[in-house]
């Protein structure tokens, strides 16, 4: 359980958990308020309601004083509340202290010099002063009157419960102007944070992105500062990779075509076929690999494509190579594009499904602001575990797809392609066997 609350947690937002956290200690903050603000009112009328009990008895205690002794039994006897007893039996005293401090303050200033005892204890009210109040405490106060005579008065403190009103209306207000408040301080607080998290993806687009604008907060700053010196690090040194390996690639072309020439003098014609054959092979791979370098080390402007006709040179491009591909519908649809770059990637796609399977198909869908390019075959497909390799530069599988020649560069370069027109190659296994090579693109 604490293993699963833990993921749920881990893919919250950093907005949400820190919106959770405060709200939920703003409102803990007023929830204590509230109880201390109840807790006190419900002290101050425990208080004002012992010292009126008091005052009672003690005003009760002064009359019956001032009533002749031989009608004070029936002068008591006719009282409800408080109640009094005359010539009642002394009882030891006993009283919470702040009952007692409170009891004796009272009646020093309604009886003065009179001494007076206090024994309270709580449970069940027989006379349930005030009505409701079944519980509280149950006060009896002995003295002396001035012949001597000795009297108790028995009073009925009720137990105060929590009142909320006046109270309640102000802390739900409270709660929820507190908690707006939060979520404006959150929005202001996370903006730098949430672009500084755009602009660093939109840096992994390509080497050419924008750099991150070093504005905000002194953190974020220092983090756009770090991610730009990074990206420009980065770029200086793949363009150096590239530009060498394009050097070599563009060196090699001139002995291939020295080679290709010599071949045509050899006086075996199966000598000179094979010769021939491997030579294409060799500037197949020099080209592609001068493609895919081309690819990284250029950053070319996209414009509306009618992706209707790139498909249709794509596909007579393949079927050059003696192979048949079925056009697909007409869409109409125009996508943003840097069309020379996309008619490669969608050559590539199409060249493995003829070479490398059979019956190859090309299939158009646009849906949720996404164009999907698919291309299928139906050959022996590619172990779940090893598509992501193949779209690595110069990874090619042993025998599951084939043992035809090639650089391993015709998916690193949809791929790469891909990503340099915002989307993305999606390589999935087909039921029935065979794959699709799904290219997605945004719509123009």
């Amino acid at each position: 359980m604490l293993e699963r609350l833990r993921r749920a947690w881990a893919r919250v937002p950093l907005r949400a958990r820190l919106l959770l956290l405060l709200v939920a200690g703003l409102l803990s903050a007023q929830a204590a308020s509230l109880w201390w603000a109840l807790s006190d009112r419900a002290a101050s009328a425990r208080q004002a309601a012992l010292v009126l009990q008091v005052q009672r008895a003690a005003d009760l205690v002064a009359v019956i004083d001032a009533v002749p002794p031989g009608q004070r039994a029936a002068v008591a006897a006719a009282l409800p509340y408080p109640l009094l007893r005359l010539n009642p039996v002394p009882q030891p005293e006993a009283a919470p202290p702040e009952v007692l401090a409170v009891a004796r303050g009272v009646w020093a200033r309604r009886l003065p010099g009179r001494p007076v005892s206090v024994v309270a204890t709580r449970g069940p009210l027989q006379r349930a002063r005030p009505p409701g109040r079944t519980h509280g405490l149950r006060i009896v106060l002995g003295t002396s009157l001035g012949d001597g005579q000795l009297v108790q008065a028995e009073v009925e403190v009720g137990q105060s419960r929590f009142r909320t009103e006046g109270l309640l209306g102000p802390f739900v207000l409270l709660g929820v102007v507190t908690s707006l408040l939060v979520v404006l301080a959150m929005r202001l607080v996370l903006r730098p944070l949430e672009q500084l998290a755009v602009g660093a993806e939109a840096l992994g687009t390509g080497l050419d992105a924008t750099p991150l604008p070093e504005a905000g907060p002194p953190e974020v700053r220092r983090a756009a500062e770090v991610l730009n010196r990074l990206h420009a690090r980065l770029k200086e040194h793949v363009q150096g990779r590239v530009q060498s390996l394009a050097a070599i690639s563009h060196d090699l072309r001139t002995p291939i075509t020295r080679l290709r020439l010599r071949a045509e003098l050899l006086p075996d014609p199966e000598s000179r076929t094979s010769f021939a054959r491997d030579l294409r092979q060799l500037e197949e791979m020099v080209q592609g690999t001068l493609d895919y370098l081309r690819g990284i080390g250029e950053a070319a402007p996209l414009e509306p494509v009618d992706l209707d006709g790139l498909l249709a040179q794509a596909v007579e491009d393949v079927e050059a190579l003696g192979a048949a591909v079925p056009h697909p519908e007409p869409t109409g649809l125009i996508v943003q594009a840097h069309a020379p770059a996309l008619r490669r990637a969608l050559v590539n796609l199409l060249r493995n499904a003829v070479v490398h399977a059979a019956a190859p198909e090309l299939a158009v869908e646009a849906a949720g602001g996404v164009v999907r390019i698919h291309v299928m075959d139906r050959g022996p497909g590619i172990p779940e575990s090893e598509i992501a390799r193949v779209l690595r530069p110069f990874e090619q599988l042993d025998p599951s797809r084939g043992t035809s020649p090639g650089a391993g560069l015709g998916l690193s370069i949809a791929s790469e392609v891909a990503l340099r027109h915002g989307g993305r190659l999606v390589i999935r296994n087909r039921d029935g066997g065979g794959l699709c090579a799904t290219l997605e693109l945004a719509p123009a």
